[in-house]
Formats: structure tokens, C-alpha cells, sequence
């Protein structure tokens, strides 16, 4: 009798794009090479679309082994539907794997208790040695890399570890032909896709399951990726993503991006490749970065800190480039036209309010003219973050919130919950300063990662030697005047509320339903609300640069101020229709923008200048507006409307 196997690897439906299920694909691409296998079981549709329960599990049919790949985003769906499985077929084999099960399976198991097996670690050869025992019982005690339920005592028994596979023996699931029937009647669904060039990270950060797992980094042949790439090429996959942790790292993997560039001359696919570059290889990265970002397959170039503090550092076990080197990288990159974005986590260990505040400042005094990306820091099974010693020695407080991911569409009526752990206290930033920090890494992320600000800031420095952190706390102290400054003093509001939104256990994403049935971080939302209001927004942001030069006690010109409130003004992206293209200054400030940003000695001089701005014109439409600048050029730096020219 022949066995149905179903896979289940929920993905996030983020407008009209998935991702198409990889491991679902690695499993039975290897499971299939073993005749024993092949010969005594089907593997049906895999199943990846999140949906109600009752929807999914209509479309079993008899199965006898139900297979769930577990991660933050689809762990509860996952065992809502093991639970119903076990009450409807007490029979079937229920596997669980994935990065979300924790290393310690045996309480996994006792608090789920229709679960039979948990994989540990890479699955691949596990999981074909679980469906190879299963065609005689569910005697699994051979089997390596796995805790599991004994079948008659109940007792739950760990195997000795697996050791790392040769992961060249792992056959492609592209190749294979499995995706092929998606791709070829898409339906209205863009199918993205995770390509693996090696695996392992040589890391060990407190936070992050990738170097606590698998150390030794491992690679793909080459001929393998080049097959690869054609083959996503000439399926017209718009969108891969690099599961890679330090892509740029290996001499080869410059090769790997000449590949894709290949590709794309050729079948003018993918349009994107999305990696994490290494953190350390600088030079190497670069080069990598330039060959995709010169070709158009790269929007831009992460160099991450996560903290710049030492102590913070030591703690998450973690090592940096001097700021000193990052400062000549980012001219690196800016001189190729190359957009950076920096990474930073709020509620790290070791972090003070004053700490935070102090590596703000240190990456954006450094020349960060582009993004700088802050994240709650979220705690994930099997990281140094989730141990309870650790947690204990760190005074580490956390929040279990709902989960919305970024860019999704809304969860219908009757479909499970997921959630997320965050940081929202540690012995070093007790919970009045977390929330302090959290203010301030959005008015960060809003004036100068959404450009609302950006120009101002660069300004005010260069100008006067104002710091970056002093004119965004002089905002914060200052702007939550309702009287006198009502749109700053609302978005503070709305985002006060927001914090306790957090602290309630409710998501950290918003939606607004006038820019689109997507969700948005909650500075986007800031940015999306403001765009319609930009002149009362700059009128009082003028008032609000002018009070802070006065309390410094500096002289200064406040015609050229208004002009500087101007010019960032008419560079920024709006929804409404924009006409107008030419701009006039009494002050030499457009030249002196364009030489600040190109790293050139900048001086401001009484001469008469125009500004040619080269307008978008959304037409009035806020959704279209909304994804093309915010979802889709937030990090190629859309906020700000490129100057054409000067005279």
C-alpha cells in the first residue's frame, strides 16, 4: 500500500508574493533518491499558503505522514493542525522540524503531546531515515538527529546526534521539477525563491541561531548553482533570496554573482538578490556587492553593527570593523553610487539608553547617508538569548506579542495566530529606558532613514556641529506640543500609544488602510501620513531648527535656515500630484548639498541658484505610492526625490 506524505512550510503572503517552499523541496528531493522510499510512498502538493485550518486539511487526503517545517511565522498554525490531525487519524505520523523547535525537544514533545518525532538540525537524511523506519513500525531508536515518542511506553527518547551530511549529495528541488506546475500557472501569485549557496556561519552572536547551530560552512558545487540560476532565469523568478549568512565572504561567491548577472543579460530575470553580506570580509563584499548593484540585481549593501558598544559587544559575543574603516567604506560605496544600510538592535544586553544613543550618533557622524535599520531585539529558540541562564544573568525582560510581518496582508477571519518574543527590558535599560530608546530609534528611522529630516540633520552638523542625537532629542522634548507643533505632536502620540500597544501584547506592525491592505513598520506609517501634510510638517519643523540654534545661543542666518527647510521640502516624495520642477534659492544651497553628498569641502554663499528636481508623479494614488516608494525604495532611497541638476 502506497503512503501519502504531506509537507507543510507556511510562508508569509506579502501582497501578491510568497516564497516557494524550500525545505518542503530539499526533503523529498533527497527521500526520493532511496527506492525503498520511492517504491512505498507519494508525496503529494506541498503545502505553503497560509490559510484557515479547516481549508488545509480538506485538502488531505488518507495521509500517513504529516510533515511541518516550523518557523516563527508558522509554528502555531503548524500545531493547530497536527492537534486536529491526531483527533481525526490517531495513526498518522506526525514530524516536526525546523529552526523553531527548540534544542531541548523532550518538554516540545510532553507539551505536544500529538507529535511523534522532532528532527534536530538539518533534516534532509533524518527525515528519509524516519519514513525508511516507519514502513516497519515506529521503532525510530536507530535513527540519529531526532527525539520521538516511544510507540508503546510513551517515553520520550533522544538519538545521538547526527553528524553534518556532505550537503552535495542533497539533490536540487529546482531542478527536480518540483515547483514547475506552480510556476507555470502563477494565478496571479509572484513565487519567490530561497537559493542556499552553502551553509553554516563561523559567528557565534548571542542572538542568532545560525553560528549556535551550524558552525562549519559548507558549499554547493558550483555546476549545481549555475544549473540553478539558468533554471530560476528561465522560470522568470523576479525575486531570490540568498540563504547564505555571510554572502560575500568566499573568494567564489563573486563568481556566484557574476552568475546571476549572466542570467539576467540573458533571460532578463532576476529583476533582485537579496543576500546578508559578511560582516567582517569587507573588501571581498564589496567587490561581490558592486558586480550585482552595477547590473541592477541589488538595491543595497548591509554593513551591520547590531551595537557599537563594547560591553554590549562582549556580551552577544560579537566583533565589529572600527568605525574608523566603516567611515572609508561608506565613502567606498557612495562613490560607486552603491546605497548602504547599517543594522542595528534595540535591547541587546549590555545596552544603555545613553549607550544606544552614542552608537546612533557614531554611524551616522561616520557618513551613513542612507538607511540605518533598528530592530526590536526578538528572542529565538536555540540562541544564547533564550538560555535561562543567560536571560537570568542579563535581567532580560520579554514581551510575547502578536505576530504581523512586515509588508503582509491581514490574517483572515479563523486563521491562527502566530507570535514573537521580544526584549522590552534588560538589567542594563530598565523598562522607562527601553521605552525612551524605542522613541528615539523611531524618530531616527523616520527623519533620517525616510528622509523626512535627513538633509536638515547633515546640515545642522556640518553647519553648526549639531549633533544628530541632540536635534532628534530636542525634537522629542520639544515637538510634543500639541499647540504649537500638532503634526509633530501627533505622530508622538500615535507612537506613545503604539508602545503600549507593544507592552499589551499586540502587534509591532500597523496597517492603514487608505495606503493599502499591507502592514507597515510604525515609522513607515509616520512617513505615509506626513507625505500628505509636508508644508505644515516643514513649518514646523523650521520653527522647532531656529528654537534649537537659539537655545545653543548661535547666530545664524534665518533666511538660509528657511532655504534649508526648503530645499529638503522640495526633495522629498509625496503622493499628491507634483508639478513643479524648478526651485529657486538665494543661497548657494544646492550646490552645497550636492558637494556634501559627494564628500567634497562644502561652503554656503549669497549667490542665486535653481534647483531641477526630477518629480514622480503618483496621480493622487496613495497605495501605488506607497509600495513603490516605501515597500519597494525605501532602501534604494526613493523618500527623496533626485536632483536632476543645478545652475
Amino acid at each position: 500500500m502506497i503512503m501519502k506524505v504531506y509537507f507543510h512550510e507556511f510562508n508569509v503572503l506579502m501582497g501578491d508574493r510568497v516564497y516557494l517552499p524550500n525545505v518542503s523541496g530539499m526533503l523529498r528531493a533527497y527521500a526520493e533518491t532511496l527506492p525503498q522510499i520511492a517504491g512505498n510512498y507519494e508525496f503529494m502538493p506541498f503545502l505553503f499558503v497560509r490559510s484557515q485550518p479547516s481549508k488545509i486539511i480538506a485538502a488531505w487526503d488518507n495521509p500517513a505522514v504529516l510533515a511541518f517545517s516550523s518557523s516563527m511565522w508558522n509554528h502555531e498554525l503548524n500545531l493547530a493542525l497536527a492537534k486536529q490531525a491526531r483527533q481525526l487519524n490517531p495513526k498518522v505520523l506526525i514530524v516536526f522540524g525546523g529552526p523553531h523547535i527548540p534544542a531541548e525537544t523532550k518538554t516540545f514533545l510532553e507539551q505536544n503531546p500529538f507529535v511523534d518525532v522532532a528532527v534536530l538540525s538539518e533534516g534532509e537524511v533524518t527525515f528519509a531515515e524516519v519514513l525508511t523506519a516507519f514502513l516497519d513500525g515506529r521503532d525510530f531508536s536507530k535513527v540519529d538527529g531526532l527525539v520521538y515518542r516511544h510507540p508503546v511506553t510513551g517515553e520520550i527518547i533522544r538519538t545521538r546526534g547526527r553528524e553534518l551530511v556532505d550537503i552535495n549529495q542533497l539533490p536540487s528541488p529546482y531542478l527536480a521539477g518540483f515547483y514547475d506546475d506552480f510556476l507555470n500557472h502563477r494565478e496571479g501569485i509572484q513565487y519567490q525563491m530561497i537559493l542556499e549557496t552553502n551553509r553554516g556561519c563561523p559567528f557565534h552572536c548571542a542572538f542568532c541561531y545560525w553560528g549556535n547551530g551550524i558552525v562549519k560552512v559548507r558549499t554547493f558545487e558550483m555546476t549545481r548553482l549555475e544549473r540553478e540560476i539558468q533554471w530560476l532565469a528561465e522560470k522568470k523568478v523576479s525575486y531570490v533570496f540568498g540563504a547564505d549568512a555571510n554572502f560575500g565572504m568566499l573568494l567564489r561567491d563573486r563568481q556566484i554573482a557574476e552568475l546571476f548577472v549572466a542570467a539576467k543579460q540573458q533571460w532578463d530575470f532576476p529583476k533582485s538578490f537579496r543576500v546578508c553580506f559578511g560582516k567582517n570580509a569587507t573588501d571581498r563584499v564589496f567587490e561581490t556587492a558592486k558586480v550585482l548593484e552595477a547590473n541592477g540585481l541589488l538595491k543595497s549593501v548591509t554593513v551591520s553593527f547590531q551595537s557599537t558598544d563594547p560591553t554590549t559587544l562582549a556580551n552577544i559575543g560579537r566583533s565589529n570593523i572600527k568605525i574608523s574603516t566603516y567611515r572609508e567604506l561608506l565613502k567606498r560605496y557612495r562613490r560607486d553610487k552603491m546605497p548602504v544600510y547599517t543594522e542595528l538592535i534595540l535591547g541587546l544586553p549590555g545596552e544603555t539608553y545613553e549607550s544606544f544613543k552614542r552608537g546612533i550618533e557614531e554611524v551616522l557622524r561616520a557618513g551613513l547617508y542612507d538607511q540605518v535599520e533598528i530592530y526590536l531585539c526578538q528572542v529565538l529558540p536555540n540562541t544564547r538569548m533564550a538560555d535561562p541562564d543567560y536571560v537570568l544573568e542579563n535581567g532580560i525582560q520579554t514581551k510575547r506579542l502578536e505576530l504581523v510581518e512586515q509588508h503582509a496582508l491581514r490574517r483572515r477571519l479563523g486563521e491562527v495566530v502566530e507570535y514573537e518574543e521580544i526584549v522590552v527590558a534588560t538589567k542594563s535599560m530598565p523598562p522607562a529606558d527601553w521605552q525612551r530608546a524605542v522613541v528615539f530609534a523611531w524618530l531616527v528611522r523616520t527623519v533620517h532613514g525616510l528622509k523626512l529630516g535627513f538633509l536638515v540633520a547633515l546640515y545642522l552638523f556640518n553647519r553648526f556641529g549639531i549633533k544628530y542625537t541632540e536635534l532628534l532629542e530636542h525634537l522629542i522634548e520639544k515637538g510634543m506640543d500639541a499647540e504649537h507643533f500638532p503634526t509633530f505632536a501627533g505622530e508622538f502620540s500615535h507612537f506613545t500609544s503604539h508602545i503600549r500597544d507593544i507592552l499589551s501584547g499586540k502587534p509591532q506592525f500597523v496597517f492603514l488602510d487608505e495606503f493599502g491592505e499591507i502592514s507597515w513598520q510604525i515609522e513607515e506609517a509616520t512617513f505615509l501620513r506626513i507625505s500628505g501634510r509636508l508644508a505644515q510638517f516643514y513649518q514646523e519643523f523650521e520653527i522647532l531648527v531656529s528654537e534649537l540654534l537659539e537655545r545653543r545661543g548661535i547666530a545664524f542666518d534665518a533666511v538660509e535656515v528657511s532655504e534649508v527647510i526648503l530645499y529638503q521640502s522640495v526633495r522629498m516624495a509625496s503622493w499628491d500630484s507634483q508639478k513643479q520642477r524648478e526651485f529657486q534659492f538665494s543661497r548657494s544651497l544646492p550646490e552645497y548639498f550636492d558637494c556634501l553628498l559627494r564628500d567634497v569641502p562644502a561652503t554656503i554663499e549669497m549667490k542665486s541658484q535653481t534647483l531641477f528636481v526630477e518629480t514622480v508623479d503618483y496621480l493622487g494614488d496613495k497605495k501605488e505610492f506607497a509600495r513603490q516608494v516605501v515597500w519597494f525604495g525605501r532602501h534604494d532611497g526613493r523618500a527623496l526625490l533626485k536632483p536632476v541638476s543645478w545652475r
